[in-house]
């Protein structure tokens, strides 16, 4: 074993009832101090690579390690337990236990506050932490950024950058791109480590895979040319052959049979050089999409000095903003500021929703509304009651984002969370919709994916209102974003 190293030997890993391995014969060294980010599409087996690390899987090969790995977010806890009983109960000091939450932007103020009392962030935040009080453990840390929003992804990714020593499986390139120095891609054949970020793994794929389409295309060229002058050469060598009447003239017939031997030997050299040639590039689909285009008035919302309330006070700083047709706005701010609910409030007018200042809403379009609980929303209603022909487009669309054939036919209760995300914007794809609420699209979905979301909103430009935490998604397919601020007094209220 190499001491400060994870040293991996011939692993080799198949699901059962499964044909195609998962890992065969994979051989790796990770280095005990790497910020290791693990990528890949959704089912190419990152949670079972650090299960294997884990030992929970039994595998062939070998897998010898200086360190102690730990998983998150399963560290077994007691939610009826304190932050800091949580932090101490692998032995660690409650000052060592401080010094991390601290770090993290936890402060004493959750020392000893129960643990299911706190959000999905906060627990996040409090099982990182715990993952790395032991200075000998390996944390394992698997999509951390699902109860995250922006301001919590930038504090952890900071917390992560000053550690040393751990893999982080996530699908956030911004997230990942805070503290990453190393990347273990999971591709479509083969598995590499690169020095970088995802910024530059990226850069580093087009470039491979543009070397291997020319060099395909040359080969191509060059396997046609030779084929070509095999049965040329052989065309004349069995015409003289059948003309010849003297001893000459068979030495020559034979000589241009070799020749044609010798072209079509070399065809099959470069045809082997060829093979499997772009195996390992994944060909990322265009989205087929039944979305059609909004009509109608320009004007769709408008608000004016509004704000949701809650125990009859506002849950964020009143906004103005206008929403048109053609536009395309993210809903931003911090977990729990009301994001969710006031695109509830806008699809449907919930009457238990009370609220200060004006609103207009003035659109009357069939929309598709992706659920923030999508897996829920999938059992409850849909899949079984869409019809054969929606269905089919269902499943072509799951198919281009990455879903393999074999598990589309699976129940909701086997698929993975990637798998049911696919599904539940395939659904909102595969409709006639002209005008778009997504919750929170990004959630389990592999950059892959997000890549190919992207380009389908910048092709088509549909109507779409949206909350997400990824700022690179954001970026990128929205023109305006509403920021939804924490009021700081009464005043806000005004």
């Amino acid at each position: 074993m190499i001491m400060g190293s994870i040293k991996i030997n011939n692993l080799s890993f198949t699901y059962s009832g499964e044909d195609k391995p998962i890992f065969k014969n994979l051989s790796l060294n990770i280095d005990d101090n790497w910020h290791l980010g693990l990528i890949g599409r959704n089912g190419r087996g990152k949670t079972t690579f650090l299960k294997i690390l884990m030992n929970e899987l039994k595998y062939s090969g070998s897998i010898s390690s200086s360190v102690k790995f730990n998983y998150f977010p399963n560290y077994n806890v007691d939610e009826n337990n304190t932050v800091m009983q949580i932090m101490t109960s692998s032995g660690s000091e409650e000052w060592e236990a401080q010094i991390e939450l601290s770090k993290i932007g936890l402060g004493e103020e959750y020392y000893y506050r129960k643990f299911n009392s706190l959000s999905g962030g906060e627990k996040t935040k409090v099982l990182i932490a715990r993952g790395f009080i032991n200075k000998d453990d390996f944390p394992l840390i698997d999509e951390p950024t699902n109860h995250l929003d922006i301001e919590g992804r930038e504090v952890v990714g900071k917390y992560l950058k000053g550690k040393s020593g751990f893999i982080c499986v996530s699908h956030d390139e911004n997230f990942l791109d805070l503290f990453v120095d190393h990347i273990l891609s999971i591709n479509k054949e083969t598995i590499n480590v690169m020095l970088g970020n995802v910024e530059k793994f990226k850069h580093s794929k087009e470039i491979r895979e543009e070397e291997a389409i020319n060099k395909d295309k040359k080969l191509n060229s060059s396997i046609n040319k030779l084929n070509a002058n095999y049965l040329k050469q052989r065309q004349w060598a069995e015409k003289k052959e059948k003309e010849s009447r003297d001893s000459s003239s068979r030495r020559t017939a034979k000589k241009l049979m070799r020749r044609a031997k010798t072209f079509k030997e070399r065809a099959e050299k470069e045809a082997e050089r060829k093979k499997g040639l772009l195996n390992d590039i994944d060909n990322i689909d265009k989205l087929k999409t039944n979305l059609t285009t909004i009509s109608g008035p320009n004007l769709l919302l408008s608000f004016r000095s509004f704000s949701l309330k809650r125990d009859n006070k506002p849950m964020f700083k009143p906004f103005d903003i206008d929403f048109e047709r053609g536009e395309r706005l993210a809903i931003m701010g911090k977990n729990g500021v009301g994001k969710t609910s006031l695109l509830n409030f806008i699809i449907a007018n919930h009457e238990k929703l009370q609220y200060v200042g004006y609103y207009l809403k003035n659109f009357n379009q069939k929309y598709s509304y992706l659920h923030q609980n999508f897996v829920e929303y999938l059992k409850n209603n849909q899949l079984k009651d869409i019809g054969k022909s929606d269905l089919t487009n269902v499943y072509t669309i799951m198919h281009q984002l990455g879903v393999k054939r074999s598990r589309l036919q699976s129940s909701v209760d086997d698929w993975s969370m990637g798998e049911a995300k696919k599904a539940a914007i395939a659904i909102n794809l595969a409709k006639p919709n002209r005008l778009l609420f997504w919750d929170e699209p990004t959630n389990y979905l592999d950059i892959d994916a997000r890549e190919q979301l992207i380009k389908l909103i910048n092709d088509i430009k549909p109507t779409i209102l949206m909350v997400d935490h990824d700022l690179n998604f954001i970026k990128k397919t929205t023109d305006v974003q509403l920021m939804l601020n924490t009021p700081t007094s009464s005043l806000d209220t005004d």
